[in-house]
């Protein structure tokens, strides 16, 4: 068998994950393609530049003695399961970056730890075109505001800073996510990761160049933001930099670009030789074909065992008998009307059914009971979703904790309107999912993802609401008393 004949392996291996794991495959090419929102467009030069790292490897890559790697095999067996649940529990972020493991770990697995090592850094670097790097928007957005607070109290013009707004004379700007340089950030990562890899750096130079290249990306960022305010005050906020700055952003990291190859050609001890033509031209191992086959065989079944297990199972298991939460409190409480105008006004996308219920004891504020139910959790339809607020648009946070009661444990929210700060509420609910409760929305995605691998469990969500008359207190007693009179079911 030719040597190159592991490259296809390696390559086959590569396609079975991109479609046996397809939902994550398919997350990445919508990313990449999201001209809209270009952040990740560079993912696909992100990718053939990993694959041009590996062909560059190929004599590592062909060279190395075959052999099955107990330990990768039984990470990939993990690493499997691990997405699994989080697909299951719809966790975009969280499958999507397992994905480059598990390709990793199942050629780990076929060919043995040295072509593991080869495949290291490319397999890495394609982690610089995942949409997991988007955790990083709030807490640039936040630097960009504190760094623009500093700089304008220094050189002016006057400026009044409310949360991601700035305030001048003459106008406002507000510094959106999308000013985070978020991508600056990414791009510029990726540039000195695969400076330092393609001169064989050691990794103690590799961290500085990657320290640099962060700390010029968010000045850079910063020195793009300073300039369209100053631009904006200077010009009574008519020039055209203000409507169309993309590409001034890019300018200005182009400089930031140029900055850091000057400083690292000062500061970067002279590449290794190249070892590259003495391994080459070295006589290659024996490879037995049976070896290579074997592995590929092994690592195949394993990518493919779980996940088919689990579609099968699902399949052949039908879905139970539509079932919505509901919360019966015992006597005293009595049903009352139920405001649906009022300011609560919760949002989830894509729940089966939610129902609003509202109930009294004499001489007691109204009790109003919130209950929304998915028969089955998926992307844009699940309780933990970016686009669901259980607070609607009417009711900010003032503070949340978590309680217990003799019906189980509670998140407890005191809220307010925002049409009218001083109508004081508070607020009691939790999620049920798979037959058990939860407060922390994360513990409950992956409680129902692992019941979703074999099964079809339900997600609901059920929430007291009760004004803080005479105060929070009081309110506090009278939802403990409902949750313990209630039985939800």
């Amino acid at each position: 068998m030719s040597h190159f004949a592991r490259l296809w392996m390696i390559l086959a291996l590569a396609v079975l994950v991109a479609v046996v794991y397809a939902p994550s495959t398919i997350v990445l090419g919508e990313q990449w393609t999201d001209f809209v929102n270009i952040t990740y467009t560079h993912g696909w030069l992100i990718l053939a530049v990993s694959i041009a790292l590996a062909i560059r490897d190929r004599d590592a890559l062909t060279g190395a003695h075959a052999r099955v790697s107990p330990l990768a095999l039984a990470a990939l067996l993990v690493c499997s399961f691990a997405w699994l649940v989080c697909y299951r529990a719809s966790i975009q972020d969280l499958h999507i970056t397992i994905l480059p493991a598990i390709f990793w770990l199942a050629a780990t697995t076929a060919f043995g730890p040295v072509v593991g090592r080869a495949l290291l850094f490319p397999v890495l670097f394609v982690y610089f075109a995942e949409p997991s790097w988007g955790q990083l928007s709030n807490p640039l957005q936040a630097l960009t505001v504190a760094a623009m607070h500093v700089a304008l109290a220094i050189t002016g013009p006057h400026t009044w800073i409310s949360g991601a707004l700035v305030h001048i004379p003459n106008g406002t700007f507000e510094i959106q996510e999308g000013c985070s340089g978020l991508h600056f950030m990414i791009v510029g990562l990726a540039v000195a990761a695969l400076h330092g890899e393609l001169r064989r750096d050691p990794w103690r130079t590799r961290v500085a160049q990657l320290t640099l290249m962060t700390a010029l990306a968010l000045l850079g960022n910063w020195v793009r933001v300073y300039v369209i305010i100053q631009v904006g005050y200077l010009t009574d906020m008519h020039s055209s930099l203000l409507a169309n700055h993309y590409w001034f952003g890019w300018g200005v990291f182009g400089v930031a670009l140029v900055a850091f190859f000057w400083i690292r050609a000062r500061l970067d001890p002279q590449p290794p030789a190249d070892v590259t033509a003495a391994s080459a031209s070295a006589p290659a191992p024996d490879i037995h074909a049976r070896t290579d086959v074997a592995g590929f065989v092994i690592a195949a079944v394993v990518l493919v065992a779980l996940p088919g297990a689990s579609a099968a199972v699902r399949l052949l298991r039908a879905p139970p008998p539509f079932t919505a939460i509901a919360a019966v409190p015992r006597a005293p409480w009595a049903p009352a009307p139920v405001d649906f105008h009022s300011s609560w006004q919760p949002v989830f996308e894509g729940a089966d059914f939610e129902q609003r219920m509202a109930f009294a004891r004499a001489g007691d504020d109204t009790v109003e009971v919130f209950a929304v139910t998915y028969r089955n959790q998926r992307q844009g339809a699940k309780l933990v979703g970016s686009d669901n607020t259980l607070f609607g648009g009417g009711l900010q946070l003032r503070s949340d904790t978590v309680v217990n009661s003799s019906a189980g444990a509670f998140r407890e929210s005191e809220v307010e309107e925002r049409v009218s700060p001083y109508g004081l509420q508070l607020m009691w609910w939790r999620y049920r999912a798979a037959g058990r409760d939860f407060v922390n929305p994360i513990a409950s995605q992956l409680w129902y993802g692992l019941n979703a691998t074999l099964g079809h469990p339900s997600a609901f969500l059920v929430a007291f609401r009760t004004a803080c008359h005479p105060d929070c207190a009081a309110a506090r007693l009278e939802l403990r008393g409902f949750a313990e009179s209630a039985a939800v079911q």
